[in-house]
């Protein structure tokens, strides 16, 4: 462990959910510090498309924000569960070109 690491020891990410849970948007901003890159690669991967997967992300920790009192920590990490979330997000973007590009 580095001298660095032994002096900044990240809040664990349950504690910032229920930070959020509590209207702390500092807790929303530290959250998206953490995890908002690997939102994007996750979201970018499935989409190929820089401005729909920006949007993902930002729908993905807005959902997060405004669900933060029901978060369940014995069902998922937070990780995960954003990962899920991006997930089932883009999935649902796609399906929806999809189904524009059909009507066409």
């Amino acid at each position: 462990m580095t001298l660095a690491e032994q002096h900044w020891q990240p809040t664990a990410d349950v504690s910032l959910v229920a930070r959020m849970a509590r209207g702390d948007r500092a807790a929303l901003v530290e959250l998206m510090a953490r995890y908002r890159t690997t939102a994007y690669a996750v979201a970018y991967a499935m989409l190929v498309d820089p401005e729909a997967a920006d949007s993902v992300v930002r729908e993905a920790f807005d959902n997060l924000w405004r669900g933060a009192e029901r978060f369940d920590p014995s069902r998922a990490s937070v990780r995960g569960g954003l990962t899920d979330l991006i997930r089932l997000l883009a999935q649902r973007r796609l399906q929806a070109h999809t189904g524009n590009q059909s009507s066409r």
